[in-house]
Parts: C-alpha cells; structure tokens; sequence
C-alpha cells in the first residue's frame, strides 16, 4: 500500500512538474517570441496577452472548484483537463494569427485552470503528511520553473518556436492516458468521509486567508519583472548572471525541502513567523547596493524564507478546509489576482520611483502579510471555542 501510494504521488508531482515547465516555459520571452512568430513588437499586446492569460485562470479555477465538490469525482475532471489541454496545444501548434494564438491560449488555460487539482488530490492522499506534501509540491514547482527558463532560451532560438506546442501537447495526452490508470488508486470514499466529518468551511475565515495569500505572492512576484535589469544596472552583470541570480529563490526551495519536512512541524507557529521575517529583512537588503556575494546571501535567505511560508500557509488552508476542491480553487484564484497585480504594481513603482524601491515596498508588503497573520491566528485562537476546534485540530493548526 505504501509503494503503490508514493507511485501515486510520483506521478501527481511529475504531473505538476510538466503543468508548471510549460506553464511558464515562454513567459522570459513572449515579446522576442511574438515578434518572431507574428511580426508583432507591440509590447501593449503582450501585456494585453498576459493579463488575458491571467483572468482566465482568475475566473475558471473556481468553476472547476465548484464542479468537483458538487460532482466529487476530481480525477475525471483532471483527467477531462489533461485531454482538453493536449488538444489546445495543438491548435496553437497551428495558429496562423496572432488573434487565433490568443484564442486557443484561452481554450487552453480554461481546461488548464484544473490542473490545482493535481494539488488537492495530492493532499487529500497525504493526510497523514500535509506538510511534508505540501513542500514536495512547491519544490518540484520551483524546479520547473528552473528548468523552463533554461530551455525558454532554447525554445526562442528555434526556426519555428510553435512546434514547441507539438511536443507539449504530444506529452499532456501521454499524461492524460498514464492519468487512467494511476488515478484509479485515488480513494473517493476516503474523500467523501473528510468532507462528510468535517463541517467546517472556509467562510469565517476566508478573508483572513484570501488576505495573506494575496499579500504574500504580490511581494513574492512583484520583483520579478525587473529584478535582471536591476542587476545589471546596479552590479553590472552580464544575462547569465543575471538568469542565475534570478533563479536562486527557485533553487533555494528545492535545496531546502528536507529540511522543511523536517522542521516544518516542529517549530509550527515561530517558525512561520521566522520564514516571513526572513523574507523581510531579504527583500529590504536586496534593494540596498551591496556587493555581489551579499546579494547572493540576500537571494537566499528570501527563497528560503519565501518557500518555508508558501508551503505553510497551504497547510493551513488544508487543516481548516471542509470543502477542499472548492476553497483551495477560490484561494487559487485569489493568488493569481496577486500574480495579475504584481507587475502592474512594481511597473508603477518603477515609474514613479526607482526599481530599487520595488524591494522595499515588497518588504513592507510582508509586513503587512505577517500582521495579518499574527492577528488572525490569534483570533483564531481566542474564538475556538466559538468555532467548535477539537483540541486535537487546534494542535495541527499550528505545526
């Protein structure tokens, strides 16, 4: 039994490795690759495509939330995605125009949109391990992200870049028919059984999460967009230093997994606010001229810090969630608005400001997110009895 669960969670993870590498695997380049492609070098339309790309994530991860708690059969639904996935690839693969490229980029992320399923399967097979679930997941997230942006390079240098989406979409259905037979091993009894134990629902609390979600991943991400340009402006780094020192965060979250699973549980509580401290004191540093190695100690205590809290705070989502398909989609959807406003943020700042001011508004965005954090866990705390927490749920909530 435990053998043939950790092949399951084998394949969820290599799942979500794919879903993330091709997710993000142009996003380095959309402008250089449009240009290519479509003779297009308007830069509103490529901000036009992203913002489209995002909404339709924003407002269909709940819908397909929705359908699987009313219909309770999430590996279908997943598996439905996977083959609509596969068959939008193909239709990019063919796209003569720009519009019809945007068009079946928005067929593909509505089947897409299903994929946080993988997620919630994998946590709700892990009960016994959500921590430990939780962080193999944002480390093998991270790890495609490393790996996508090393190909995107290669990718963009391609004589037809769209046969990229031949490959892809030749692989999701590959994953599709490999996802019939290892989701058969996913218990929907045992789903039904939480759901039908456990009453509670994310509703009294769900401003207090939406809230830490949103100000957490608009700090992560807001940096994102200008931080090679900053560095090369500041420390006068060539692209792959620049690319390396982009990618330290993402490696910092794989490097540290064990230690998460390890000490995750253990510190519970302090631990989550020493992660979140570290995220601060890293962000506001990294916006300070220093010297090359101490950017690089900066990059690092952020990634560490930033995975430590991400994984967390899903555990959290997943302790008080009575409804797990449905509220973690809302969730979802909240922390793709922060990834749709992070640019548009750090672009105004950068504007009206400096980019080195990106940092620190970032960090003052953490410390938001951890006053959010402290008050609503002690809220919490102080109303159990009101909200009817077993001692034995009120020691998980703050492991």
């Amino acid at each position: 039994m435990e053998a043939s669960n950790r092949s399951l969670n084998l394949f969820l993870l290599s799942c979500v490795f794919l879903f993330v590498c091709t997710e993000v695997l142009l996003s380095p380049f959309y402008p250089q690759f449009f240009n290519k492609v479509y003779g297009i070098d308007d830069p509103d339309l490529t901000g036009f495509y992203i913002m489209t790309c995002r909404l339709v994530v924003v407002i269909f991860t709940p819908i397909w939330g929705l359908i699987a708690h009313k219909r309770n059969n999430s590996s279908t639904l997943l598996i439905i995605g996977q083959w609509g996935t596969g068959i939008s690839c193909f239709l990019m693969a063919i796209s003569p125009s720009f519009e019809m490229f945007v068009a079946a980029s928005v067929l593909l992320l509505i089947f897409k949109s299903s994929y946080f399923l993988l997620y919630t399967i994998l946590i709700s097979e892990n009960r016994n391990s959500t921590t430990g679930a939780a962080a193999s997941y944002h480390a093998v997230l991270q790890g495609a992200i490393v790996t996508a942006t090393i190909l995107s390079g290669w990718v963009i240098e391609m004589d037809h870049p769209l046969l990229i989406f031949w490959i892809v979409g030749i692989v999701e259905c590959l994953m599709a028919v490999f996802s019939l037979r290892f989701l058969r091993k996913v218990s929907k009894n045992r789903i039904v059984e939480l759901e039908q134990t456990d009453h509670r629902s994310l509703v009294t609390p769900f401003l207090f999460f939406g809230i830490i979600v949103l100000t957490l991943h608009l700090a992560v991400n807001m940096i994102r967009p200008f931080f090679t340009t900053y560095t090369e402006n500041v420390y006068s780094t060539n692209t792959m230093m620049s690319s390396s020192l982009y990618l330290i965060p993402s490696l910092m979250a794989i490097v540290t997994l064990p230690l998460t699973k390890k000490y995750s549980e253990r510190l519970g509580w302090y631990g989550y606010v020493g992660a979140a401290s570290m995220i601060i004191v890293g962000l506001f540093l990294q916006g300070i001229e220093t010297s090359i190695i101490g950017l690089i100690f900066f990059r690092c205590m952020f990634g560490i810090g930033a995975a430590w809290c991400l994984a967390k705070i899903d555990v959290f989502i997943f302790k008080w969630s009575g409804n797990m398909h449905g509220d973690y989609s809302k969730i979802s959807a909240i922390q793709n608005v922060g990834l749709l406003l992070a640019p548009v943020a750090a672009s105004s700042i950068v504007n009206t400001h400096s980019i080195s001011d990106v940092f620190t508004y970032a960090s003052l965005f953490v410390v938001l997110h951890l006053f959010i954090f402290l008050w609503g866990t002690y809220s919490i705390e102080r109303n159990k009895g009101k909200l009817h927490i077993h001692k034995e749920e009120e020691d998980a909530l703050y492991k």
